[in-house]
């Protein structure tokens, strides 16, 4: 990297402190191997949960291990979980790390808005940019709220 970085036009006297690196998560087929409660399709009392499971970023894996206590919660309770809306951030991430991907190309997923199911909101095909997303955004609040009152 130093050798690269010193062919720049004035870049031949740099000094380094540091040089960078990349990384690659770990992460499960999920579409393959979990259910859509987050288990192991062959073994059902093994929960996954955070970014093992294909999600991208903190706060993606932090909804996912939220999802996934809640998940343990109606287990333990006899009682059945009703995934979140899927065109809340939450429903959405669920849906594409447990059936949306396809497992051959499954890759991890940062939230964002072509994972949303956007069929539930009228007109919105009449929007554009920035007051599109708010509407999106604000149907997805709406949603969520309902979902986990």
């Amino acid at each position: 990297q130093k050798n690269i970085f010193k062919m720049i036009p004035g870049m031949q006297n740099a000094k380094f402190a540091r040089l960078g690196g990349l990384h690659r998560n770990t992460f499960l087929n999920s579409p393959f191997l979990l259910d859509e409660n987050l288990r192991l399709k062959n073994n059902k009392n093994i929960y996954f949960a955070g970014q093992i499971t294909g999600v991208e970023g903190y706060v993606e894996s932090c909804a996912i291990g939220n999802l996934v206590g809640r998940m343990i919660e109606k287990h333990i309770k006899n009682q059945e979980f009703i995934p979140p809306p899927e065109n809340s951030a939450h429903g959405a991430l669920l849906k594409h790390i447990t059936s949306n991907a396809n497992p051959k190309t499954f890759q991890p997923m940062n939230i964002n808005f072509g994972l949303m199911n956007l069929n539930t909101i009228n007109k919105l095909s009449k929007l554009k940019g920035r007051e599109k997303k708010k509407k999106i955004s604000e149907n997805a609040l709406n949603c969520f709220k309902s979902w986990i009152n």
